[in-house]
């Protein structure tokens, strides 16, 4: 174990236990061909996620429009 010339080795948190990928974080994958029957199912899904995603672009473009805006009228 190597100490930095500042370390007064007294341990914290001991996270020796910690090696390799988290194994408890990780969210099982789900089959979603179940739950998504018909092609009318899979189309409104696809539909809203891409909505939401669209929306979500919407609002960085505006909060950045107002942000440029405010940065030349404050500058200029």
């Amino acid at each position: 174990m190597s100490h930095r010339h500042d370390d007064d080795g007294h341990v914290i948190a001991d996270m020796s236990a910690l090696r390799g990928r988290p194994r408890g974080f990780v969210r099982p994958r789900r089959d979603v061909a179940e739950e998504l029957q018909s092609d009318e199912e899979r189309r409104m899904v696809i539909l809203g996620t891409l909505k939401a995603a669209l929306a979500l672009g919407m609002v960085y473009v505006v909060v950045f429009g107002i942000a440029i805006a405010l940065m030349v009228w404050l500058w200029a």
